[in-house]
């Protein structure tokens, strides 16, 4: 009984929320907080070292079956700038797996599943062989400008894979703004 009282009085409040009609043609923003029960974390740290006023961040992370899912979230980046997440491999092979813009307030979020290392966005000739995430043995995760410009590449080494796209800042600037202190492993020890 308390049950359907509960039921009957939040479908009231959703019917009275949607009975405005300026409510109707506003668009709202919805802010999605995935759970990450059961994900590591390691944290980002300015690769600059400004500490406190400058970019931080996290790196959240679960591996199974041979894969990696990951998320990172960043704060005080430059407001709509383009920014690489990039995992690095204990031989020191980058692998540039998604490129995002951070909000109006300088925040960024990326999400992604990794079952193998390539790249994902365009790079330039040093473009690594796809691999086995176990090969790798570790991963250090950085934030890196997205310096490329929009569109897609026309360089694609391996043959198999059609250009990878780009949707950078444009400005040729691939500096590092976080890095991980701690690496991932990703091999049973």
């Amino acid at each position: 009984m308390v049950r359907r009282a509960a039921i009957l009085a939040l479908l009231s409040l959703g019917f009275a929320a949607c009975s405005s009609d300026s409510d109707m043609q506003a668009p709202k923003t919805v802010t999605i907080v995935p759970d990450l029960t059961g994900y590591n974390t390691i944290l980002l740290a300015a690769s600059d070292g400004r500490g406190q006023q400058g970019p931080s961040g996290t790196f959240s992370y679960v591996i199974f079956n041979g894969a990696i899912d990951w998320y990172v979230f960043a704060s005080n980046l430059v407001p709509a700038r383009a920014y690489r997440v990039v995992l690095t491999a204990a031989d020191g092979k980058e692998y540039a797996v998604a490129s995002r813009r951070a909000d109006g307030n300088g925040v960024l979020g990326a999400h992604g599943v990794e079952t193998a290392l390539m790249n994902r966005q365009c790079v330039g000739a040093e473009d690594p062989s796809r691999r086995t995430l176990e090969s790798a043995r570790t991963l250090r995760i950085a934030l890196k400008n997205d310096g490329s410009a929009s569109g897609a590449s026309n360089n694609d080494l391996l043959g198999s894979r059609t250009a990878l796209p780009c949707g950078g800042n444009g400005d040729g600037k691939f500096d590092y703004v976080l890095e991980s202190q701690d690496s991932v492993p990703v091999v049973a020890p």
